[in-house]
């Protein structure tokens, strides 16, 4: 093989063994970044199409139940995340799983004023990401707890009528 086709063919190579299903640990962790990044976005225009890009579908369903239930409330979250260290990386049959500790802030928004609703929280999670291949892209498959987590907050996030849980218009409030 020629000097100058070495190059192409070690970079053909390179793109065959990714399309074939190889993650390295860098680009596991930087799709969980990306994951992390676009799920902050989503939670805070409540729209989790904006995560749909790296979540599975199975995650997506399951991001788009918890924006709507904020939503539901005229809520949503801001999240901001302190701190991450990638701990493991291990492939798994189809998967690559990753482990994390994580450090969050929370705050319940009110949507259109912006003003805090409730107590704010400062989380700390032990977490394995589970990625996989769906489709002709990697995604975050799942997530799992390791360990029960940490929630600074005690009191409910927020409370939300039921009813609007349910679909139903809310129950009106007692007039003084």
């Amino acid at each position: 093989m020629s000097r100058r086709l070495r190059p192409l063919a070690a970079a053909a190579a390179a793109l065959l063994v990714a399309g074939c299903g190889g993650l390295s640990d860098a680009e596991a962790e930087q799709l969980v970044r990306t994951y992390l990044t676009r799920i902050v976005e989503a939670y805070r225009a409540s729209d989790a199409e904006i995560a749909a890009p790296v979540a599975g579908e199975k995650e997506a369903l399951k991001l788009t139940g918890l924006i709507g239930v904020k939503r539901d409330g005229d809520l949503n979250l801001d999240a901001q995340l302190l701190e991450i260290r990638f701990e493991r990386f291990e492939r798994r049959g189809r998967e690559v799983l990753v482990d994390t500790r994580e450090r969050w802030h929370y705050r319940d928004l009110r949507i259109g004023t912006g003003k805090q609703v409730g107590e704010d929280s400062t989380d700390a999670y032990h977490l394995r990401y589970h990625l996989a291949r769906e489709k002709d892209r990697w995604v975050v498959e799942r997530l799992e707890f390791l360990e029960p987590p940490d929630v600074g907050r005690k009191a409910a996030p927020m409370a939300i009528d039921t009813r609007v849980l349910h679909g139903l218009p809310p129950k009106e409030e007692a007039k003084p």
